[in-house]
């Protein structure tokens, strides 16, 4: 189970309300899980200092959940569409660091890279 951390939540109609405004925010993606060696990771929005979980739009019946990205296409497609414009780095252990932040692991320990 990924570490718990309490975030705000946002929706893309959020982000997309952040970019038309001109807001600073940045991106993290943090790896959640390794599915058969496929990473899996949560995007967090960070703006004025609050961290906040991209969740889905609409609340399905176990309630509100984050949105998992896999790397490919998902969460190339989603950074370059939603993300803060920075470049995307992936070390050999699947953390990725976009700009100067560098994405948590939060992945259970014991999991195989």
């Amino acid at each position: 189970m990924p570490t718990k951390r309490k975030y705000q939540l946002i929706t893309i109609k959020a982000v997309k309300a952040l970019m038309e405004t001109g807001a600073d925010f940045q991106c993290r993606y943090d790896l959640i899980e390794l599915d058969n060696g496929k990473p899996r990771y949560q995007c967090i929005y960070i703006s004025e200092g609050r961290e906040s979980i991209l969740i889905a739009d609409r609340v399905s019946e176990n309630g509100v959940e984050p949105r998992l990205f896999s790397l490919w296409p998902g969460l190339l497609k989603h950074h370059f569409e939603f993300g803060d414009g920075t470049d995307l780095t992936i070390d050999r252990n699947y953390i990725i660091t976009t700009g100067s932040l560098r994405g948590c692991d939060d992945v259970p320990k014991g999991r195989k890279r």
